[in-house]
């Protein structure tokens, strides 16, 4: 089989978008016609089925959705314990997968750098960016990783794609170098929640029950490899103390108190957090990379049905607050010394 090839260069970048913008990049279509014809050709566990949506009652605009298929059908997460665990070339990995699971190649058409369907989707458009394939490096944030995929984020025209990342004990599921895209099309505080200055760009979230680090691409004056290599200087903080981490990207406005009409800027969220060692509880409310972020994706009618905000916000602060307190005086001086 023939890839789809998706080349680019900074030309396709994209710094503002209007929040009612319709019109899709060349990467956005890619993705979205290869989602269709994965789905047609039943590449998927299961056909994408969110059962039902809400947003909680309260401040800060969870949104939950049952998606009672991704508990059933989805592979089951591997045990992982330790964030040192070494790539295992005979467990689940992504050298492993169908051809047809492969959506399209991002660069030199060798299969090595390449955007894969996730084929247990939490959402529409749900894939995986896989750099450096063959090199079977383990799920260890890279360099050369995070400057690809911001730069792969930027090539997107919807205000709605996300970009996320689960470190080991923190609900990877695979221990195979990975990141996340997908659609969330709901609107969030975190795109315009007010932040406090921290340490030089660095800022720290603020009213909110999920403790974490916060970057804006504003403040690297819309340089991607710049704002990339801040993320990872901290990212990389964390992985050599063994500290399990979750990080979000999304498109954001620079004030919170815009007109929310123009998308001008790009925030990174970086998460510290409690790990979650051993085989992972596939069948409830899971505190990963999403659910920090406020999206919420909810396995039981039960759990659906009685969650509240008050939950959250308490499984939330119990993830993150004490590993971030014992954190951000070293994230500090890391940033100040730059």
């Amino acid at each position: 089989m023939e890839l789809s090839t998706f080349h680019y260069n900074c030309d396709d970048f994209t710094f503002q978008l209007n929040n009612n913008n319709t019109i899709n990049s060349k990467f956005d279509d890619l993705i979205e016609n290869k989602w269709k014809q994965a789905e047609k050709n039943s590449v998927f566990k299961y056909k994408l089925n969110i059962i039902k949506s809400k947003y909680l009652q309260g401040n800060y605009g969870f949104i939950a959705q049952l998606n009672l298929d991704r508990a059933k059908n989805r592979r089951t997460p591997e045990d992982i314990t330790s964030m040192k665990k070494s790539f295992d070339k005979n467990r689940f990995n992504f050298t492993k997968i169908k051809n047809e699971e492969i959506f399209f190649d991002v660069g030199d058409g060798t299969g090595s750098d390449v955007i894969i369907a996730n084929v247990s989707p939490l959402e529409y458009g749900h894939c995986l960016f896989i750099p450096d394939r063959f090199k079977e490096l383990p799920q260890v944030v890279t360099k050369t990783s995070i400057i690809k995929v911001v730069e792969l984020f930027l090539c997107s025209q919807s205000t709605y794609l996300r970009l996320i990342f689960n470190s080991l004990c923190a609900h990877a599921s695979v221990n195979h170098h990975h990141w996340h895209f997908y659609y969330l099309k709901y609107r969030m505080l975190l795109e315009n929640i007010e932040t406090d200055k921290f340490a030089g760009p660095l800022e720290v979230l603020k009213n909110y029950p999920a403790k974490g680090f916060c970057l804006k691409l504003s403040s690297f004056n819309n340089d991607p490899e710049k704002f990339a290599l801040i993320g990872f200087k901290i990212i990389n903080y964390l992985q050599d103390n063994e500290i399990s981490h979750n990080i979000y990207i999304t498109r954001a406005f620079k004030s919170s108190t815009s007109d929310k009409i123009i998308f001008d800027d790009v925030r990174m969220y970086i998460w510290a957090r409690k790990s979650s060692f051993g085989i992972k509880d596939t069948t409830g409310f899971i505190p990963a990379v999403c659910e920090l972020f406020g999206h919420l994706t909810i396995r039981t009618e039960e759990g659906y049905d009685n969650l509240t905000e008050n939950t959250v916000a308490e499984i939330l602060d119990d993830v993150t607050t004490e590993i971030y307190n014992k954190v951000k005086d070293d994230v500090k001086k890391l940033i100040d010394d730059c």
